[in-house]
């Protein structure tokens, strides 16, 4: 009777596990799905923004909500929609896998940022104040740290952006890019964006240097912080999701790939 009970309990653990596995993979297809459609969306959206400024409108939030309704209605492009589709829809199904489906509005906003400064040169306030508003709710730290990181990075970044500004007589860093890493100060912390920062100047290098003009032609910088953001945040998710896997109703871990 005892091995018959044992192997009922070990019967149902089975059946447990491949459940909590099926609802893991089911997190990770909406994930996965909620950013391809964010994506497909949000390229369209800048696309009509673009065009609304270059027609003319003013830089304001209502020009970009405008932007957000005429964003269905722009053509396919396989190529720019399918990308931005797949490679978001990647983000959020890993961002589920790793546990940390909370951190894919950031992973989608930025991706808008990116893609909007690109077309247009801007960062739109209307993104870029309610992402930090966010990181003060949804980030890692409790909302009075987040708080303070965002006003301290917000505030040291405008100084530095003054002082260039003032040493050189021109621009070095836009209030857009100020208050993005602000924001991202708020959602992971002063250090993680000051290492963003290093980041994205070591990108905006290398990436400046392979334009027309080199580094010292102006170039958007949103799209630099959004893939340092991605690599910052994401390569030790990946690592943690691909490197172990928990096993249900123990405290141990298994390696995916058997070892040497």
């Amino acid at each position: 009777m005892a091995g018959w009970a044992d192997g009922a309990f070990q019967g149902l653990a089975i059946l447990a596990a491949a459940a909590q596995g099926a609802a893991g993979w089911g997190a990770y297809g909406l994930n996965a799905a909620a950013g391809a459609g964010a994506g497909v969306f949000l390229v369209r959206w800048a696309e009509a923004y673009a065009a609304r400024l270059a027609a003319g409108a003013p830089a304001t939030a209502r020009t970009l909500w405008a932007a957000a309704v005429d964003a269905p209605s722009r053509p396919w492009r396989p190529a720019r929609d399918g990308s931005m589709a797949v490679l978001l829809g990647l983000v959020a199904g890993l961002l589920a896998a790793a546990g940390a489906p909370g951190l894919a509005p950031l992973a989608i906003v930025l991706a808008a940022l990116a893609w909007i400064d690109t077309r247009s040169g801007l960062l739109p306030d209307a993104l870029t104040l309610p992402l930090m508003a966010a990181g003060w709710l949804l980030g890692a730290r409790n909302p009075m740290s987040a708080v303070i990181a965002s006003v301290l990075a917000w505030a040291g970044l405008a100084g530095m952006a003054w002082l260039y500004r003032h040493l050189r007589g021109r621009d070095g860093f836009g209030g857009g890019d100020v208050k993005c890493l602000a924001a991202l100060s708020g959602w992971l912390g002063l250090e993680a964006a000051a290492g963003i920062l290093w980041l994205a100047c070591v990108l905006g290098l290398f990436g400046g240097l392979g334009r027309r003009g080199g580094w010292r032609r102006p170039y958007p910088f949103g799209p630099c912080i959004a893939l340092a953001a991605a690599a910052w945040v994401l390569a030790p998710l990946a690592m943690r999701a691909c490197g172990t896997v928990m096993i249900p109703n123990h405290h141990a871990e298994m390696p995916c790939f058997p070892s040497a």
